[in-house]
């Protein structure tokens, strides 16, 4: 009896946290929408201003896209080079045994 009430306190206390936190987010959100809402600037300079977020945000993203594919790049191209020289060095030695 005492492990079927101790399971049942358990399981009460995980479906308790989880809507702590489904609370939490909904407050959150509700938090951010009053705030756009009753920020001092007009509704067209708010839709400005996400849109320019938005848009930096891409762009911040684009480039890091573009350093991390650089990277590869390099790496898979410095893989190649080893490989090759590998390979030639392995002709070599098969070609004098």
């Amino acid at each position: 009896m005492k492990n079927q009430c101790d399971a049942r306190d358990a399981q009460l206390s995980r479906s308790n946290n989880g809507s702590t936190l489904a609370y939490l987010l909904a407050g959150l959100g509700i938090g951010a929408a009053v705030s756009i809402l009753l920020a001092p600037k007009s509704g067209a300079e708010t839709r400005q201003w996400i849109a320019n977020q938005c848009l930096d945000g891409i762009d911040t993203a684009n480039k890091a896209v573009r350093h991390t594919r650089r990277q590869v790049k390099d790496v898979m191209d410095h893989g190649q080079e080893k490989i090759s020289e590998v390979v030639e060095a392995t002709r070599e030695a098969i070609g004098k045994s």
